[in-house]
C-alpha cells in the first residue's frame, strides 16, 4: 500500500533505481505517485551522472514521475541555517555536505518525510523527518 505523506526523494534512491536496486524500486513502488517529489538539487545531480544523450533522455523520462520543487529564499535561508550548524569538519570531511544541506533543507521547510539510502547523512539534523523505508 502506498504511503500517503508527501515524501522528498533523495538522490541516493535514484541512483539506486538506475543502477536495478531492487530495495529502491520497491522503496519508490510504496509511495503514492502524487506525493513523490524530488527537488531541483536531486534533478541537477542525477543529471550530471548522464554520460550519453541517451541516459539523458531515460532520466528525464524517469524524473518526470516526481513533483519538482525549485528553491527559494526561505529555503537557501534554511540550508544556510544548517550548514552554520553542522558544517563541522570530521577527519577533514564535512559532517553535512552541500547538496545534502540543500536536500535537507528542502525537507523541513515543506514538512516533508526524506526517503534517502544514506540515512547517516541526515538523521543527525534537527527537525528533518527520515521515511521508513530509508535504509
Amino acid at each position: 500500500m502506498a504511503s500517503r505523506k508527501k515524501c522528498l526523494v533523495d538522490t541516493s534512491v535514484l541512483i539506486a533505481l538506475f543502477r536495478k536496486n531492487e530495495d529502491a524500486k520497491v522503496a519508490l513502488d510504496n509511495l503514492d505517485a502524487n506525493n513523490a517529489y524530488i527537488c531541483d538539487i536531486t534533478f541537477l545531480e542525477i543529471l550530471t551522472g548522464c554520460s550519453t544523450a541517451e541516459k539523458r533522455e531515460y532520466v528525464l523520462n524517469l524524473l518526470e514521475v516526481y513533483g519538482l520543487l525549485k528553491n527559494n529564499e526561505r529555503i537557501s535561508d534554511k540550508s544556510m541555517q544548517l550548514m552554520k550548524r553542522y558544517c563541522v569538519q570530521r577527519l577533514g570531511q564535512p559532517i553535512l555536505r552541500l547538496a545534502d544541506c540543500l536536500i535537507a533543507a528542502f525537507a523541513i521547510y515543506h514538512k516533508m518525510e526524506l526517503l534517502t539510502f544514506n540515512k547517516k547523512d541526515f538523521d543527525f539534523i534537527q527537525g528533518i523527518s527520515i521515511h521508513p523505508l530509508s535504509k
